[in-house]
């Protein structure tokens, strides 16, 4: 089975159940994370063993290595997330369409 590459976007609590759910899967690899502050978002990749981290969710999207992105942050910005990774090519799931 294809091991699928991941990148969350949103370092709240969302962001928390979704690495979580994604590790169980098995085939899915957690390689990146973009959220809001550079310290915080460095944080959470260090304490959930995160190779990537950014501010920008935009830089993760031009990466060829990540196949899907999955979208955690506060309900505003879902639109612009969800229609830049699907320009970008990528697999998308929104917590809140």
């Amino acid at each position: 089975m294809k091991r699928v590459r991941v990148a969350v976007f949103g370092t709240g609590f969302m962001g928390r159940v979704h690495v979580e759910a994604l590790r169980r899967l098995g085939n899915v690899e957690v390689v990146a994370v973009a959220g809001r502050t550079s310290p915080g978002t460095r944080a959470f990749a260090t304490a959930h063993a995160i190779e990537n981290s950014t501010e920008d969710y935009r830089e993760l999207l031009s990466n060829n290595q990540i196949d899907a992105v999955h979208i955690c942050s506060p309900n505003t910005l879902h639109f612009l997330m969800a229609i830049a990774a699907l320009q970008a090519g990528k697999h998308v799931l929104c917590e809140k369409p």
